[in-house]
C-alpha cells in the first residue's frame, strides 16, 4: 500500500494545467496556476516542445558533469545536463526568481541522494544556449544546491554526443 501511494505521488502533475501571467503590487512579473487578482492574464498552454534547431558543445567541468548557462522565464540559471534525470528540476530558488509562486501538485520524487520533497509547475519558457523549450512541466525542488537540471524530457528531444570530455548536444 505504502508503495503504491509514493508511485502516484512520483507522476508528474497534468501538462495541460493552466498558468496564469500576472504583474504583483511590486511590478514584478509572477506565474501562478491559480488566478493571481483582477490583472491575471491566462498564458495560453501550447503543447510546443519543439526545440528550436542549434548546437551547444560543453566541456567537462572538475566535478565530472556538463554545464550550461541558461533562463527560466527570463531569469538566469546554470543547468547541469543530466540524462540520468528523467525531467528537468529546477530549485526552489530559481522557480521564485522566475516568478513561479504556486505548483499543481505536490509529493515525493526518488533521486540519487534519496527521496526529497517536490512540486510541479509549468514554466513558460526555458532556454539554454540556442535552444528554446516552452510550457514545460518541470520539478521544483525546495533544497536542491544546483540551479537546475536538464532531464530527458528535454534532452531526449536531441542529439547527444559524447567523447574525450566534450558532450555536443545537436537538434536532431
Amino acid at each position: 500500500m505504502k508503495y503504491a501511494l509514493l508511485i502516484l505521488l512520483l507522476l508528474p502533475g497534468s501538462a495541460g494545467a493552466t498558468t496564469y501571467k500576472c504583474v504583483d503590487d511590486s511590478g514584478e512579473t509572477v506565474y501562478a496556476e491559480q488566478p493571481c487578482g483582477n490583472n491575471s492574464k491566462v498564458v495560453p498552454y501550447v503543447d510546443d516542445h519543439d526545440i528550436s534547431k542549434g548546437m551547444l558543445v560543453l566541456t567537462m567541468d572538475v566535478n565530472h558533469s556538463y554545464r550550461t548557462s541558461g533562463t527560466v522565464n527570463g531569469s538566469p540559471v546554470t543547468f547541469v545536463v543530466d540524462t540520468g534525470a528523467s525531467g528537468t528540476v529546477i530549485s526552489q530558488r530559481v522557480a521564485m526568481a522566475a516568478g513561479i509562486r504556486s505548483c499543481s501538485t505536490v509529493g515525493y520524487a526518488a533521486t540519487a541522494n534519496g527521496v526529497v520533497a517536490r512540486c510541479t509547475a509549468t514554466v513558460s519558457e526555458i532556454t539554454f544556449g540556442d535552444f528554446r523549450v516552452r510550457n514545460l512541466v518541470v520539478a521544483v525542488m525546495p533544497n536542491m544546491p544546483q540551479d537546475g537540471l536538464l532531464g530527458m524530457d528535454v534532452l531526449g528531444r536531441l542529439k547527444i554526443q559524447q567523447a574525450d570530455h566534450v558532450l555536443s548536444i545537436s537538434s536532431n
